[in-house]
């Protein structure tokens, strides 16, 4: 499960089931399919992101220091850039 919150106060954006992430150079690739409602608000905030990649046994944190965020209308998706990672046991 990813979850895209505030950086300020926790406030959840989004939550999803699918996504994908994948390692590209030394930053992570954060996609998703997503309403146009739901990516603006995402990129009202950009630059105040964090994001949780939720699963059985570890929780993965995500930042983008750049507000790297862009939103794909045709394909419905956001993609976002993230350039700090940190990996919590659960």
């Amino acid at each position: 499960m990813l979850l895209i919150r505030h950086s300020i106060g926790s406030r959840l954006f989004y939550q999803t089931d699918e996504y994908e992430i994948y390692p590209k150079q030394d930053k992570w690739v954060i996609s998703i399919k997503i309403s146009d409602k739901g990516a603006k608000e995402i990129i009202k905030f950009k630059e105040e992101l964090n994001l949780f990649d939720v699963e059985a046994n570890q929780k993965t944190w995500y930042y983008t220091s750049d507000g790297n965020v862009e939103f794909n209308q045709e394909k419905c998706t956001i993609t976002i850039i993230a350039d700090h990672k940190t990996i919590y046991p659960v």
